[in-house]
């Protein structure tokens, strides 16, 4: 099997990252996930792990989690979704005595040969559970997470950080026996699926919860923290609490990242540089440090936590890409991504004439998005990813069109940001939101010098 033969095999399975089917996506059993982990030999009791759940946040802690860990002349795994640019980089090994220094981009994803190897090794056992239950095959999902976890377990990584695709309790990823389990801030997100209430999301999430590890949590609303505190309780596991038991202090915030000093259960961290935006990203590195502490048996280096948060790299969220004129990309896909980006612009960029480049997911708000960032731009440009989810740009300007002053479409993305570079002054800002496809998309374009010439391109107004 070759690697394009390998990732049309993986297209062919269900993939409710491309069409969601919320009744069929809450009828998934982690049973169907064990059994295909005991066909190919259990992987995941072959490593540690840390397993992170949340709606906000879940990608960034596991990137500083990698990133300390790694610095501990680990080898360590790390397993996110989705991807920005390339399904590869969901699933990475870092191995000892790789420098920063020779660092290139990729170079810790899965070869493609490995996933093709993988991949054919993984399909009879897919096609069996097929056969078992034809209208109840394996997903995409559960296919590539099976695809990490082999991986994993074959180049014998000491511990593996796996962020959790939706939910928790049902989650592919909840095979696993975690040694720690991290939570972060628990909101309204993918309501269809797991329910409306906070205290009915909490219940999902806190289904990751197992005897046996420490839970570190964010800060929660009081709802949702007695979930997970009697989720804890019945477990008999510890829960530690952000801004209780660990805390966080933000000393600087400019458009290189933050300067923080942390105070975990086992020591003090000061005036630590994080190259990440967003406040927010302080309660981040507190869960990851937090997480740190409880993997350790006689605690953490100072060193090694300054050196893995200052290393480390989580793309797409809040991200400077270009320095003139100013442009920013970040996934903001629910209100609290947006109003912790609305929080980054008001500081970090005050006086400045903001531009949206505005994409986003059928299953997304429109609304919510434009009554948080909207009041801060002078224009927003309307367009769509590639994705099978992307909403079309026309309703999508007439939904953002009241929040904002001045809505025009332009159906390509690549046209829309070249559009934008060549019309805004140097001392504006270009903010490209809304969805994580579309942040990977132009990321991938920037990178590769895939912006168009000058050209006089259509432009529809909305009014």
């Amino acid at each position: 099997m070759t690697y394009d033969e390998a990732m049309a095999y993986l297209g062919s399975l269900t993939n409710y990252e491309h069409t969601r089917d919320p009744d069929a996506m809450r009828a998934v059993t982690l049973e169907r996930m064990r059994r295909l982990c005991r066909r190919v030999g259990d992987p995941q009791r072959r490593f540690r792990s840390v397993l992170v759940a949340g709606t906000n946040g879940k990608g960034s802690v596991c990137a500083m989690l990698y990133s300390m860990l790694r610095e501990g002349g680990l080898r360590v795994g790390l397993y996110t979704s989705p991807h920005l640019e390339h399904v590869r980089e969901r699933i990475r090994v870092w191995e000892r005595g790789t420098g920063h220094a020779s660092r290139t981009h990729g170079d810790d994803w899965i070869h493609e040969a490995e996933v093709a190897v993988l991949v054919e090794r993984l399909r009879p056992e897919l096609e069996a559970l097929r056969a078992e239950s034809p209208d109840e095959g394996p997903t995409y999902f559960e296919a590539v997470t099976a695809v990490a976890l082999m991986y994993f377990s074959e180049r014998q990584v000491e511990i593996a950080v796996i962020e959790v695709g939706l939910g928790g309790r049902l989650d592919a990823t909840n095979v696993v026996e975690q040694a720690v389990s991290v939570i972060g801030p628990i909101s309204e997100d993918h309501t269809e699926i797991l329910g409306r209430e906070p205290a009915a999301i909490a219940r999902e999430k806190a289904g990751i919860i197992k005897p046996g590890q420490t839970v570190i949590s964010a800060p929660q609303r009081d709802e949702v923290l007695d979930v997970l505190q009697s989720a804890c309780h019945e477990q008999g596991v510890p829960l530690f609490v952000v801004g209780r038991d660990v805390t966080v202090a933000v000393q600087r915030h400019s458009l290189d990242g933050l300067e923080c000093s942390l105070t975990g259960v086992r020591g003090a961290y000061e005036s630590v540089t994080i190259p990440l935006l967003g406040r927010h990203q302080g309660q981040n590195a507190a869960l990851a440090v937090g997480a740190m502490e409880a993997l350790a048996d006689t605690g953490v280096p100072y060193g090694l936590v300054e050196r893995g948060l200052s290393h480390v790299e989580w793309p797409g969220r809040i991200e400077v890409v270009h320095d003139v004129p100013l442009i920013i990309m970040d996934g903001a896909h629910n209100p609290e991504a947006a109003d912790a980006l609305v929080g980054a612009l008001t500081e970090l960029c005050p006086n400045r004439t903001m531009h949206l480049l505005v994409g986003m997911s059928k299953d997304k708000s429109p609304e919510e998005l434009g009554r948080r960032v909207g009041r801060l731009a002078a224009s927003a440009i309307c367009t769509r990813s590639r994705h099978p989810r992307a909403l079309d740009p026309v309703p999508l300007a007439g939904r953002l069109w009241p929040y904002c002053p001045d809505v025009h479409v332009m159906p390509d993305a690549v046209d829309a940001l070249t559009y934008l570079l060549n019309v805004v002054s140097a001392q504006d800002v270009i903010v490209v939101t809304g969805s994580l496809f579309l942040v990977g998309e132009l990321r991938s374009a920037i990178r590769q010098a895939h912006l168009r010439p000058r050209r006089q391109p259509i432009l529809h107004s909305i009014s």
